[in-house]
């Protein structure tokens, strides 16, 4: 549905509504919601510079006949309506504009567009959550004793109203996408800002385990580290797990509920997403860059790579740059 106007400064003074009550609201999803349409020159999935953030525009109700493999992440639709069938759950769980949809952990997802048209067509913005910055985020939340409480009964993806914080830092997060410098200084802080307002709201539960990550999430957060430092060149879970002084399966059963992908989907990500920063900032054909982040192989490097961005290297450099 179409999101309501920007409200009227004067008519704000007038009858003496505050910044923070509901009637603020509307402005911030007008801006965030005219900032990915004009990102979005075309129908499909429209990929920022900025890792892990993407924006979808579709004109017309569409079902995506292709199973995608999502990580943990957060969906917030801006207009139209759309439902999903997430990994074995034969449950639908649908979504609109003011929502968002929750991916708590690495699932396979099955999307259709219900609502959507040329005037106001379906349009939303994705984005990962990055293990490293999530786990360091529930631990500082469990420390200082303000991480929300799980329920009895803990759903890993679910929808839920999106309020207005994280509408803004969105904004925030796609206008700092844009500029080199701010893209590497401001956009994590907005990005962290967004992980630690969903972890203080119903989505928490969904995301991770507060117990599992304050048990383990030091050492996995080294992990990532460690893998981060050592992208070129082949990693296994049993050398991983030894760095972090845990036994292999110990340690990857940790990873998996932790940081909601197993540590294999994590390096495999991590490289993908160094080469995607190795191709589009330092200008490495995707030959390249591959070797550079430790693939074995070109032919491995195309197949992963089409699987995460849904297209070949060579044709998302061309399809980022003109953009």
């Amino acid at each position: 549905m179409p999101a309501a106007p920007i409200p009227d400064d004067d008519n704000n003074s007038s009858n003496n509504t505050k910044p923070d009550e509901p009637a603020a609201i509307p402005a911030a999803w007008t801006r965030l919601r005219d900032m990915v349409a004009a990102r979005t020159p075309a129908d499909g999935r429209t990929d920022a510079l900025y890792s892990g953030l993407r924006c979808y525009r579709f004109s017309h109700p569409i079902r995506y006949e292709k199973t995608q493999r999502l990580t943990p992440g957060v969906v917030v639709v801006l207009q139209g309506r759309k439902t999903a069938h997430l990994g074995g759950d034969r449950r639908s769980l649908a979504y609109g504009a003011t929502q968002c949809l929750v991916l708590g952990a690495e699932v396979a997802c099955l999307g259709t567009v219900v609502e959507a048209s040329v005037a106001a067509p379906y349009l939303a913005i994705h984005l990962d959550l990055p293990p490293d910055v999530l786990v360091k985020s529930v631990v500082a939340l469990a420390e200082s004793g303000t991480l929300r409480a799980e329920p009895a009964r803990v759903t890993e993806n679910f929808t839920a109203p999106v309020g207005p914080e994280v509408v803004e830092a969105f904004a925030r997060l796609l206008l700092a996408a844009d500029d080199p410098v701010d893209r590497r200084t401001l956009a994590p802080l907005a990005v962290e800002e967004i992980v630690l307002r969903l972890l203080r709201s119903e989505a928490a539960a969904a995301i991770r385990s507060a117990g599992a990550v304050t048990k383990a999430g030091a050492r996995i957060q080294t992990a990532i580290a460690f893998m981060r430092r050592h992208l070129g060149r082949p990693l296994s879970v049993a050398e991983i797990a030894s760095h972090v002084h845990m036994s292999p399966s110990h340690f990857a059963h940790s990873f998996r509920e932790v940081a909601g992908v197993t540590p294999m989907r994590c390096i495999r990500d991590l490289r993908l997403e160094e080469a995607r920063t190795l191709m589009l900032g330092a200008g490495l054909r995707p030959g390249d860059a591959a070797a550079r982040v430790g693939f074995e192989s070109a032919a491995h490097f195309n197949r992963a790579f089409r699987r995460r961005f849904e297209t070949t290297p060579a044709e998302y450099v061309r399809r980022v740059q003109a953009g």
